[in-house]
């Protein structure tokens, strides 16, 4: 009896070791499936895509009424003739969205999760933004900025111009941006095993004895917390020593160089500091671009100011409260990097006017009959020339002026730095304005925008409020995020993996016991 309970132990054994095997190999098959995708098919630079969203009425009513809930309803997407059911659909955004939800507009942007209910995707793609082009009214600002970056070897979203649809409607021209998650991470890191941080509003990188992870100001969405070397990062760089071994400091001296020279301030060199993610691959962090509808000069309101931003000081305020830009413009080897890829940018920008004639070609009458435009056909056509609307400078009147203004600093014929307190001067630690918050909006904020400060709480984009930018749409509001969490998918293999060593165990225990009993 005791060769025959070996035997059959070993066979159960054997048995649960290769149902074990299989799902570990169908979940590696499936995470490399999912990762593959298809770049004609879905994002097409040079013409405008077609989206349907087919949703139920009283569903698309409900996020209408209740817009700042971002709660998935099911859809069926038709995306280029591609046709994804049982997709889920919300609105996104913070300032954009508590701006739309203030105003008499509907333009919201839209979160297509292709996998909300079931495992699917859209040639490898499960995620994809539909941005409303909020507070942009030459619709090229996003664009741009991400092309240039492309140009310049900067890992960056696929993005492409859309129409949106609504149940056969037209809805409007929105631009379409690739989540980032493990399409992207495949595409441009050849991994999705890292950790991918998300920063929220404030994410100075800034050190602080005794702080965690939940004080940084980075949401953590794929990996684990408990294997990062996040914490190594920030203080290396509050001692300025050894931060090579935790950070692509090249990737982001490509970076910086294009927001400098694009005057992008709505980002981690800007008042909110924010608007990025950092992957980190074995130990190494990459910063990531994200969010450009703010780019051109279109954030703060002082266009003078930006055109004459120095290179090398190019914050919102002292260069010193922003702790990666001090690091890597205080080495004078990384400085010199630097500008060499500033004049990179400018040399890409030369044929910025007729970029923008091609693009207006191309977009021109889409935006003439945009049913929810935030702005006129006359206004899109003034802001891309070289007329302020909104507050926002015209995009090739304002470039002229500022790659002048860069190369004149390039060249020697003006300096480069001044003072070290970057522009908009008087910002406390953090890049806000000492004092609180500028204008009295404490005091002649909307009704419902909370002004206490910084809260937490709120939806999954998290952007982090902006100042400047006019009447278009209310006042933008302040907004929370979600703590730490792991993806969906990382989720379900954990699942798998407990319940397969439960039947392991199981199975041992039964065998045990049927042993003790024929014995």
């Amino acid at each position: 009896m005791q060769f025959h309970s070996k035997r059959l132990r070993s066979v159960i054994l054997g048995v649960m070791l290769s149902v074990f095997m299989f799902s570990f190999n169908e979940h590696i098959t499936n995470a490399e499936e999912n990762t593959t995708y298809t770049d004609d098919s879905i994002f097409k630079k040079d013409e405008i895509s077609t989206v349907n969203i087919e949703i139920d009425k009283a569903d698309f009513q409900d996020m209408l009424d209740n817009p700042t809930a971002e709660e998935y309803k099911e859809a069926t997407i038709t995306y280029n003739g591609k046709t994804i059911r049982y997709a889920g659909v919300r609105f996104k955004g913070n300032s954009s969205l508590s701006s739309v939800a203030g105003s008499e507009s509907e333009r919201y942007s839209f979160k297509l999760k292709f996998d909300e209910y079931i495992d699917q995707n859209l040639e490898g793609y499960t995620k994809i933004n539909l941005n409303n082009n909020w507070s942009d009214p030459s619709y090229m600002r996003e664009f741009l900025t991400y092309e240039l970056m492309d140009q310049m070897g900067i890992a960056t979203p696929k993005y492409s111009y859309v129409r949106v649809m609504v149940n056969g409607e037209l809805y409007g021209l929105y631009l379409a941006v690739e989540n980032i998650e493990a399409p992207y991470l495949e595409r441009n890191f050849s991994s999705i095993s890292g950790n991918l941080f998300k920063a929220d509003m404030g994410a100075t990188l800034s050190w602080e004895e005794g702080m965690s992870i939940a004080n940084t100001g980075l949401e953590q969405k794929i990996g684990f917390e408990t294997n990062s070397n996040l914490l190594s990062f920030i203080e290396a760089l509050d001692n300025q020593e050894n931060v090579e071994e935790y950070f692509d400091v090249d990737s982001y001296l490509r970076y910086l160089a294009a927001t400098t020279v694009l005057a992008s301030m709505d980002s981690y060199q800007g008042r909110m500091n924010h608007n990025y993610y950092l992957y980190e691959q074995n130990g190494k962090f990459t910063f990531l671009t994200w969010d450009q509808n703010l780019s051109i000069g279109g954030m703060m309101g002082n266009a003078d100011a930006q055109k004459e931003m120095l290179i090398d000081e190019p914050t919102s305020g002292a260069v010193e409260n922003y702790p990666l830009v001090d690091y890597v413009l205080s080495n004078g080897e990384y400085k010199e990097t630097y500008h060499t890829y500033v004049q990179e940018a400018v040399d890409l920008l030369d044929g910025l006017e007729e970029r923008v004639e091609e693009l207006k070609t191309l977009i021109g009458d889409a935006v003439k009959n945009d049913p929810t435009a935030f702005y006129t056909y006359e206004e899109f056509l003034a802001n891309t020339g070289d007329e302020t609307v909104d507050n926002k400078p015209g995009i090739v009147g304002f470039m002229q002026a500022r790659i002048e203004h860069v190369q004149k600093q390039l060249n020697g014929e003006i300096p480069s730095y001044e003072n070290g307190e970057g522009i908009g001067g008087g910002m406390g630690r953090g890049g806000m304005p000492e004092g609180g918050l500028p204008g009295g909006m404490s005091e002649g904020a909307p009704e419902g925008m909370p002004v206490a400060g910084m809260q937490e709480g709120g939806g999954e984009e998290r952007r982090g409020a902006m100042f400047g930018g006019g009447d278009r749409g209310g006042m933008p509001g302040f907004g929370g995020g979600n703590q730490a969490s792991n993806p969906q998918g990382q989720l379900k293999d954990l699942i798998t993996v407990i319940v397969l060593i439960v039947l392991l165990l199981g199975t041992l225990i039964f065998i045990n016991r049927f042993k003790r009993y024929r014995a």
